[in-house]
């Protein structure tokens, strides 16, 4: 490691991924700048439904759904302000036509799904007005809130050293001798044994400036929060008709698919249309009412396994980006800062490296 550098590690871009990281490492005593172009979670992940799906991680990642249970419960020990709410999840509807729905008793692992009765169904969620003959139940499932769990990393991250600095873009990368070695920012440059670049979409435009690419894609999410009275729902529901959750007292949120940006089919009239539904779908939701549409622009890699390790270009330049984000970001983060502080490379990270994509 190079002595001379301020920081051991430059990370830019302080979503979920960047927040997680830089966490890691300054628990470690890691020497860490995080830097932000606008403001902390004002990404992908501030547009997230908040949901902690282990259990849908399918093959290559499927290996890492115990551990991402098991790294949100000990942040959860570690920052007992970090916001973490196993609620379970019933699927049921057209989006369950898929599913194998013959697993019905107990189960061994609260990964596996159980098919569950209408009685159980009313148990769960006695506000749903059309409960279904039968669902399945993922006991497995979580919420946290994107925003104040990025925050809640930033502020564990500072008060181990971190330096943070929000609206600071990174015009690109720096490079001497075929290493990367920090930033150069509308502040200043910005030096670091190791940069790491966890921005999202912002990722492939820096590297496009120093002619290298990944086949990182946007992909459109609409987040719909209501204003309700009262909880109306325990857990997560996703149906046919709707996916929402509780979002405390007074909100409940819903994801839906974007479509396009015509009147018809535009995140406004989604928006309208998710209301009717839920209104429809839950008892006691007459009264709710739409508080804000937001569409949320998430990085997609082309293959859709994550992203984590070295560019191969240049020495010093490491990259971190997954989907789903919010549910693999505190492992995948936490294995990570692993590898960049030992500098050995962990076999549980082998199938998402940058190379797969550089010839």
């Amino acid at each position: 490691m190079n002595q001379s550098y301020r920081y051991d590690l430059v990370i830019v871009g302080a979503g979920i991924h960047g927040a997680s990281l830089a966490y890691y490492c300054a628990q470690a005593g890691q020497r860490v700048i995080l830097i932000e172009e606008s403001r902390p979670a004002s990404g992908a992940s501030g547009h997230a439904f908040g949901w902690i799906n282990a259990s849908a991680l399918a093959e290559p990642v499927q290996h890492l759904a115990q551990r991402v249970i098991d790294d949100y419960n000990r942040l959860h020990t570690e920052l007992p302000s970090f916001p973490l709410r196993w609620c379970g999840e019933l699927t049921y509807g057209a989006c369950q036509e898929k599913q194998d729905l013959s697993e019905v008793g107990l189960s061994l692992s609260p990964l596996q799904p159980l098919t569950i009765s209408q009685d159980a169904i009313r148990a769960l969620e006695p506000n749903l007005a059309h409960p279904p003959i039968r669902a399945r139940y993922m006991a497995a499932a979580g919420v946290t809130s994107p925003v104040e769990a990025i925050e809640c990393l930033i502020q564990a991250a500072k008060g181990f050293g971190a330096s943070v600095i929000s609206n600071c873009a990174a015009n690109e990368l720096l490079v001497e001798s075929g290493q990367v070695v920090g930033v150069s920012t509308q502040s200043g440059n910005i030096h670091g044994s190791k940069t790491v670049l966890t921005a999202g979409l912002g990722t492939p435009n820096l590297l496009s400036r120093q002619g290298m690419h990944l086949p990182i894609r946007s992909s459109p999410a609409i987040i719909i929060k209501f204003d309700v009275s009262n909880n109306l729902l325990n857990g997560i529901v996703s149906s046919s008709e709707m996916e929402a959750r509780q979002a405390g007292a007074r909100t409940l949120i819903a994801a839906e698919d974007y479509i396009d940006d015509t009147q018809e089919n535009g995140p406004v009239a989604i928006g309208l249309r998710a209301l009717k539904a839920i209104r429809a779908e839950l008892n006691g939701a007459e009264s709710i009412e739409l508080r804000s549409v937001a569409v949320g622009w998430r990085p997609i890699p082309d293959d859709r396994l994550p992203i984590v390790g070295p560019m191969s270009q240049y020495g010093g330049l490491y990259i971190m980006s997954a989907h789903p984000g919010l549910t693999l970001a505190p492992t995948l983060a936490r294995l990570f800062s692993q590898e960049l502080i030992t500098n050995i490379a962990t076999p549980l990270l082998n199938n998402f490296r940058p190379s797969r994509f550089q010839v």
